[in-house]
């Protein structure tokens, strides 16, 4: 029911567009009780051979029609009712699908700016092809519930109040026989919506695992083919692959049983409707041409309850689909801020204080202690899994403290807008994160308003420049998802002049230039040399041969810091960073 709630909420914006299609929803439902209604006259007409007799129309007791009349008059009101029937159905198809357009349109707009919103720790322990999954099969599977399902229910609904006024109107008696049957498809129509919602979860859970896998195999085909790993990655996939075949096959058996069911409770009705008919026409106490219209009426009135019945089941995957999307937008998104103060740069230090970090109940980080005064480079070190990189993506508010803070200029960084920290803080990844668009919207990423000079400039100083211009349309190229056009090093130079470009007064570099050859290795270095003046900068580096000239070099073990100092004074101590470089440098 909660469900049911949330979605109607959705609505209010389209109120026009319901109340035309609820205007045509009428208009279909009376048109379909006067055709129900004229059925018996019309018999009567057709059958009565007597010239110039007059024939009972609607109501049949009170209007009579000569003969002669009847034969304009009947045509032109099937014509009439048809026509009205044709345009309440067209009306109604097209409003109700303008409003389920564009709830889904509202809806997954909202889901995309909720996953936008959460923090980097749900995207690494959430596979991409999943969240793909809830953002299209998802959300293309709650269209039938928004459109479809509820254009169907209300008509539906309409058309069997109008049919039950017409049927109770012709005889009352006949009306409470053809009912008896009702009660005995509430039951299965519960039964077979609550398997079809559990059978429909089950299945949008394995579509989104086989885009997880698809994702991954793409993603990394080379590695795939390298190791000659296509026979293990499509077992997977298959192994998926007829796991969510099989949900689909349950679907699909409550759907066909579905059907012959509904028809057997209508058989039922019908049954003890014509039972007692011909029961009373014997009595004399029923006209035949009541009765032609009541049973007309009665079987356009099962045929409503057969189709809430199937519409009722696309609910109940509409209903799962729901409970899967609103799962993503009742999710926290990042920590707030606290305080809503804005930062315009560094002016004095960034200081951590006593900070802890706890990921997945494992201490990552433990009782940090760290002061970098403004335009201070200090070099991250330590063996793998120490927590490098956990540590810089705390200054970005990627992930909060577990314990103690990091301050700005005496400021805690919780208590300033995440839009002005980021927007002070650039960053070089040993991950090169690249987008299917031109190099100088890549390179200028971020930025509202395009500087070419400032692009060009940022290209020349990552040594990028040159092999741009060689591209087909230089720097209107688009190098396609993930810079898959380019090669690594190319890839990597481009990620150093964004960061350029950006100009942040606050630097992370991890392992900045670990995809250049040596020559462009040294230009780049230079270049990152000049940006870094007056910047504080915080560099990662697993080459220790990249941090000689650092201000300060910290090395982290086992989520502390062990030492901190120069390159010189670190070797003379014989501690964990001359163990390290000796490790790098002598084997």
């Amino acid at each position: 029911m909660q469900i049911y709630l949330r979605l109607l909420r959705l609505l209010p914006p389209y109120k026009l567009q319901l109340v035309m299609a609820f205007v045509c929803m009428a208009g279909f439902a009376l048109s379909n009780g006067a055709f129900a209604y004229l059925i018996g006259p019309v018999m009567k007409f057709l059958f009565a051979n007597e010239t110039g007799s007059q024939v009972n129309f609607i109501p049949f007791d009170l209007l009579v029609i000569p003969r002669e009349k009847m034969l304009l008059a009947i045509p032109l009101a099937i014509i009439v009712v048809a026509v009205v029937k044709g345009l309440s159905s067209y009306g109604q198809s097209f409003f109700m699908g303008y409003v389920g357009q564009g709830v889904i349109r509202d809806i997954r707009k909202s889901l995309y700016d909720r996953m936008l919103s959460l923090p980097v720790g749900f995207f690494t322990s959430t596979p991409t092809g999943t969240l793909v999954s809830r953002l299209t099969n998802d959300v293309n599977l709650l269209q039938t519930t928004t459109a479809e399902a509820m254009a169907t229910t209300l008509k539906q609904s309409l058309t069997i109040i109008v049919l039950a006024i017409v049927v109770i109107s012709l005889d009352w008696k006949l009306a409470l026989a053809a009912g008896i049957a009702l009660p005995l498809s509430v039951y299965p129509m519960r039964k077979l919506g609550k398997r079809m919602k559990k059978v429909s979860t089950q299945g949008q859970v394995s579509m989104g695992m086989l885009n997880a896998l698809l994702h991954e195999a793409i993603a990394g085909i080379r590695i795939v083919k390298a190791f000659c790993m296509e026979g293990y990655e499509s077992a997977r996939f298959q192994k998926e692959n007829e796991r969510y075949t099989h949900n689909q096959v349950k679907a699909i058996r409550v759907r066909a049983i579905s059907s012959p069911l509904m028809e057997t409770v209508g058989a039922v009705g019908f049954a003890v409707t014509i039972w007692f008919a011909a029961y009373r026409i014997s009595q004399g106490t029923l006209k035949a041409e009541t009765f032609i219209s009541f049973f007309a009426s009665v079987i356009m009135f099962y045929q409503p309850i057969k189709a809430l019945n199937g519409v009722n089941l696309s609910i109940q995957q509409g209903l799962a689909a729901a409970s899967r999307i609103f799962e993503i937008m009742d999710m926290k998104g990042e920590a707030g801020d606290r305080g809503g103060r804005e930062i315009t740069g560094v002016n004095d230090a960034i200081e951590f204080r006593s900070v802890a970090f706890n990921y997945g109940g494992e201490e990552v980080l433990k009782s940090i202690d760290l002061k970098v005064k403004k335009g201070e480079v200090i070099a991250i070190v330590g063996s793998s899994g120490a927590g490098k990189t956990t540590f810089v993506n705390l200054i970005p508010r990627f992930y909060d403290v577990s314990g103690g803070s990091i301050l700005v200029d005496g400021t805690d960084i919780r208590d300033l807008t995440l839009k002005s920290l980021r927007s002070q803080t650039g960053i070089v990844s040993q991950q090169v994160i690249l987008f299917n668009d031109t190099v100088k919207r890549n390179i200028a990423y971020g930025e509202k308003e395009m500087d070419d000079a400032g692009v060009v400039r940022a290209a020349k100083a990552a040594n990028a420049h040159d092999f741009i211009m060689r591209l087909p349309e230089g720097y209107e190229t688009v190098i396609g998802e993930g810079g898959v056009r380019l090669s690594g090093g190319e890839r990597q130079r481009l990620s150093i002049a964004r960061a350029i470009f950006k100009n942040a007064p606050v630097l992370i570099l991890d392992e900045a230039t670990s995809a250049l050859d040596t020559e462009s290795e040294l230009e780049v270095q230079r270049a990152i040399a000049n940006l870094m003046e007056g910047r504080t900068t915080f560099v990662i580096a697993h080459r220790l041969s990249t941090v000689r000239n650092a201000d300060r070099i910290i090395v982290l073990s086992n989520g502390r810091i062990m030492e901190m100092g120069r390159h010189e004074e670190l070797l003379g101590k014989g501690g964990e960073y001359s163990r390290l470089y000796t490790m790098q440098f002598n084997g």
